[in-house]
């Protein structure tokens, strides 16, 4: 069975919750270094003849716009992180719509190519921000990938595998964020922070139990988990143990599995590729 690989398209300083991070104002204070990591992810996937989905933040698509060209023509799929990467719950929906539209028009217009995917920054369609369905829905978009099935992030009862979600404006595809259920509570492993701390036997082992049920997984990194010389700066304790924990690990990791599993995009993996 083919599992998703992502890769969330940011530079080391794109945090959320953090007001002076959140400000795109002062990202001109900061060394961008999303290019030399992009190299990097791209040169593991090649030497693995592995394909991914890249959801990029409009902002890096418009200030760099010859990296979104190189990743497409390794036959990368391209997809949307929002422009701002500012967190679903902290907009409006006129603001969802005219954030979405500005990414999608820069990463199109870098590419040549359509956008088909949005994934929320951290994550952030929650319970009471579903109206962002019908706004992708509206914009083309043919699926996303947001929603974590996790008691205090997103929702306990949000689906655990691949499905539709009905809205007015038409149907989209709903790839939420892998977990392994223990007892009554689903536990997240495949990507970020969580892949990071998990050993990486019981990765392999999640997701093989995923794939016996019928069931793909999708698994994801941040170019700057590649980065073990990123600057480091002031967070509060959550967010800099989110942002550098053991990222050391992370290639290893993901070597790993790419050795064992075979991955491909998002948009192949749910069928939608002709």
């Amino acid at each position: 069975m083919k599992n998703a690989i992502t890769v969330d398209l940011e530079d080391w300083y794109h945090v959320c919750g953090v007001e002076e991070l959140s400000d795109p104002e002062n990202w001109k204070n900061y060394e961008s270094r999303v290019c030399r990591n992009t190299e990097k992810v791209l040169k593991l996937l090649s030497e693995y003849n592995t394909k991914a989905t890249f959801f990029v933040l409009g902002y890096i698509a418009f200030k760099e716009p010859s990296l979104i060209q190189a990743i497409r023509e390794e036959g990368h799929e391209l997809a949307t992180h929002g422009f701002f990467h500012r967190r679903v719950f902290e907009l409006t929906p006129a603001e969802f719509e005219e954030d979405l539209k500005r990414s999608i028009d820069a990463i199109s217009t870098a590419s040549n190519s359509e956008v088909a995917g949005f994934r929320a920054p951290e994550w952030s369609i929650r319970p009471d921000t579903f109206w962002a369905f019908e706004i992708l829905a509206r914009n083309q978009i043919k699926y996303d990938s947001s929603l974590v099935p996790l008691t205090r992030m997103g929702c306990r009862k949000y689906p655990r595998f691949p499905c539709k979600i009905k809205t007015p404006a038409g149907d989209i595809w709903e790839f939420p964020l892998s977990t392994y259920r223990i007892f009554h509570e689903n536990l997240p492993f495949s990507g970020g922070l969580p892949l990071r701390l998990t050993p990486y036997f019981y990765i392999l082992h999640c997701i093989h139990k995923l794939n016996r049920m019928g069931r793909p997984a999708v698994v994801y990194l941040h170019p700057w988990e590649l980065d073990r010389e990123k600057p480091v700066i002031e967070l509060p304790f959550s967010r800099r143990f989110m942002h550098y924990f053991n990222i050391s690990a992370t290639e290893k990791k993901i070597r790993g599995l790419m050795k064992y599993l075979k991955f491909a995009p998002i948009s192949e993996v749910l069928g939608l590729r002709r």
